[in-house]
Formats: C-alpha cells, structure tokens, sequence
C-alpha cells in the first residue's frame, strides 16, 4: 500500500475511534445544559411554520384593557357566548380562575361555560401550599378527578409524584361546568436557564382528602392529571381521559395516535412554530362589542388567554428563540405539535448515529498531507453536517447535536495534521533515479553506485 493510502487508512481509523466516545456522549446530551442551549440554534435557523388553521387566540391585550378596564368574569362569559354563536369548536380558557366576583358576575361566566359544552379550563400546582384546601377548593379539587385519567398507566424508577390537594382548580362552579380541566403549560416546566422547552405532560399523584371531609369517587386512587394542552388535544381528537396512555419514561399517546417522547419526569418537548406573534390573535374587545365572526371563528379551537407583557396574568416565559411568549401562545404551541403528530426528538434521540456518520465522514475527507485541504475538508464535512440537521429539524423536527460535532471535527482535523507532520518527511522527499544517459565513461572515470530502493514506505530516502 502506498504511503498515502496508509495515511489516509489511520485517519480514518482514529477518526472512528474518536467518535465512539463523543456519539456515547450525545446520547446523554439531554442532561448537558450547554449541548441543550446549543440545541436552540436549531430553532432560531429554521424558518417559522405555519400555525394551524384552525387555531386563533383571542388575547386579553393592552387594547382591551385600554378600551373595557380590567375583564371581569361576565366579560369572559360574554366572549365564550359570542365565540359559540360563532361557531367556534372548541374553546381553551387559558386563565386564572381561582377567584370570586360576586354571584351574578360568577354565574355568568359558569353559565356560558357550561351551556358552550365544549369549553376547557386551567388548574394550577401550588407548591407551596402547606394548610388544607378551603371546602370550595376541596369541591373543585373532587371535580378535577372527571379529567384525572386513572387506569392504563406506567411509570419508571424516579418517576415524581404530587400532592393532590396541591392542585389549584378554579373556582368550584367554572370546574363543574367546563367539559374538562388541565395543568397550566407551564407549571414546573422551566428548565435550570428559565428557559421552557418542555412541557410536564402529566402529574401523578394519590387521590387524598382529609378525614373529616367529603372524598372523591378516585379517592385512594394513583391518578394522572392531564397537562391542558393534553387535555385539549384529546378532545379535539374526538376521545376522552380514557383515550390516554401514559407510559412515563417511554411514550404518550392519544387512543393510539399522535404518539409523543415522554420521558420517566413526565416531560414532551415543545415543538415551537415559531417566536412569539407567530398565532393570529384577535382582541377580546373585539369579540364582545361585534357580532359574532363565523369568518374568524367557525370551527376553530379558540385560546383565550393574556398577551399584556406587563400583566402577571400573561406569565411570559423565555423559548429557545431567545425571547418571551405568553403562556397562552406556549400551549397552542404544544397543541399543535400534538395534532399535527410531529413530536420533536431532541438532540439524544439521534445522537450517537449521527455523530457515528459524522466521524465517518470526516475520516473519509480530511486526510491530506497539507494542513490547508485537512481544514477546508474538516470545514466541509461540518457544514454538510449542519446543512442535514437543519433539513432534518425543519422537515421532521429531528435534532442532531452539536458540541460533539463541533469536537469531533476539531480533533480529526488535528489528527490528521499532526500525523501528516510526522509522516511527511518520510512520503515526500525526493527520489533518486538513475538513468542511461548514453553518454560513455571516460578513462578513469567510474559512475557512482544507484542509491538502493527501500522497501519501508517511511524510511528516509537518500537525496543527491
């Protein structure tokens, strides 16, 4: 084998050997926070996809506010009234609802919750919550268990579990009447960087209330409460609590389809569209003083929440786009991914065999016995790279990672020229031949004896 063939055979050899443990290394890269914050680039590179059409938010927004004050509950009644006159198909109440305005304020709002047969509210989880639940939150907590999904589940060693009376239902009356009830997207979601990338789909958590009260039909029952995205998309999908199955640390899916990651925490990454603004919104002001919009609203799964960035009630969180979004946007995010049945696998799902190819490649492309060509060839090898994952994120929300990409490609670059140093001057010095000149030897003149071949490819060859 010829000295270049050589050469090129051992860089591809270390190549490979320098991959295996940075592949290894990817496959944890869910647990890397810097791998994780690298990941971001994927969203921030890919153009913004198209919201579904039939998804819209109707924004508690400055305007509103401008135009009505503070949105009482009768006002919210009011929107949900005008959204099923106009045909709306579902309805997602992405508010706060755990206080009381007074009876007839109250009713107003319960009423059209209930007469809209298709309306979803929020639950929170107070954590901190140490005294026992007041007798109207103990009756809103008994109706959260129509939506607390009780039977088919499993979970993995480390799974968490939650304190059921830590859950903070809305008010008793808008709980019993709703269709269903979810955990805000956002509820123990932030990631270390206060970042939110992933959403708790799920919370298990034992069915308890104290003695001397009135207990739920699931009491002293392991249950799961939904996340409301979750919730929603499984109605929307025409099912039920009962169409759920959870499997912690394996999979979610929705009456067999639609099936997502779950990890053994009760996480499924958030497939973002795009940054904030990417949903079209419609002011609720809007709503209540005209007449109900078919055009805007027919069969569409309406998000009613807060946009105001300065208003609590908005509870903006930081994406992976580097900037915020309201919590009303963030769940319409993890409900589209749910619906369209595109979950996002992140950077570990394909770690080791994509870093694995990359190693390939560049063992393949680097080696060359000048430090230029092994740079630009390195250079090459990772934007092909690069150009794949950012093909593979924009058409099937795949991930690769990076900071073992970015590694690799370094340490192979420098393998091959500080190989190529060592081998050079053994490859590449001059040959000396020693040819018929036809020209005859003069009296007592001889020629000098030809330089013996070397047979060692790396042997230092004579020079005149």
């Amino acid at each position: 084998m010829s000295s270049s063939g050589v050469f090129r055979c051992l860089v591809l050899l270390l190549a490979v050997m320098a991959a295996l443990p940075l592949a290894f290394n990817a496959q944890q890269a869910q647990a890397f926070g810097p791998e994780t914050q690298l990941s971001d680039m994927w969203f921030r590179t890919r153009p913004a996809r198209a919201p579904r059409a039939d998804m819209v938010i109707v924004a508690r927004d400055q305007k509103t506010v401008d135009a009505m004050g503070q949105p009482t509950h009768a006002d919210y009644g009011a929107t949900i009234r005008k959204l099923k006159a106009a045909g709306a198909k579902w309805i997602v109440l992405d508010l706060d609802l755990d206080d009381r305005q007074g009876r007839e304020l109250d009713r107003k709002l319960y009423t059209a919750i209930a007469d809209s047969h298709r309306t979803l509210v929020l639950v929170r989880y107070a954590q901190k919550r140490t005294a026992v639940p007041d007798p109207d939150e103990l009756r809103g907590l008994r109706a959260l268990e129509k939506s607390a999904h009780w039977q088919e589940f499993a979970v993995k060693p480390g799974t968490p579990e939650w304190g059921w009376l830590n859950f903070a239902p809305a008010t008793s009356d808008f709980i019993h009447s709703a269709h269903g009830a979810g955990v805000a997207v956002t509820e123990q979601s932030l990631d270390p960087d206060a970042v939110l990338r992933r959403s708790r789909a799920g919370y298990i958590a034992k069915v308890l209330y104290p003695a001397d009260t009135k207990q739920g039909k699931l009491t002293n029952f392991l249950a799961v409460v939904p996340s409301l995205p979750v919730v929603t998309a499984v109605s929307v999908m025409g099912g039920d609590k009962y169409a759920l199955k959870y499997r912690f640390g394996e999979n979610l899916n929705f009456g067999g389809a639609a099936v997502q990651p779950l990890d053994h925490k009760g996480f499924i990454p958030v497939d973002f569209i795009g940054p904030e603004m990417t949903y079209p919104r419609v002011p609720m002001v809007d709503v209540i003083r005209s007449e109900p919009r078919a055009d805007l609203f027919k069969d569409k799964i309406v998000f009613i929440g807060s946009t105001i960035p300065t208003d609590d009630l908005t509870e903006y969180r930081l994406t992976p786009f580097g900037s915020r979004m309201p919590r009303v946007e963030i769940t319409a995010n993890q409900v589209q991914s749910f619906l369209d049945q595109r979950p996002l696998a992140e950077s570990h799902v394909a770690g080791f065999w994509s870093v694995m190819m990359l190693g390939l490649l560049l063992g393949l492309l680097v080696p060359a016995f000048r430090m230029a060509p092994s740079v630009l060839a390195g250079l090459l090898a990772l934007a092909l790279y690069l150009g794949v994952g950012w093909f593979l994120f924009g058409q099937r929300s795949l991930m690769l990672p990076l900071i073992p990409a970015f590694i690799l490609t370094a340490v192979v670059i420098l393998v091959s020229v500080a190989l190529s140093a060592w081998m050079h001057p053994y490859a590449v010095g001059r040959e000396v031949e020693v040819r018929d000149t036809g020209m005859a030897v003069g009296a007592g003149e001889t020629l000098p004896d030809a330089p013996p071949r070397s047979r060692n490819p790396f042997r230092r060859r004579q020079s005149l």
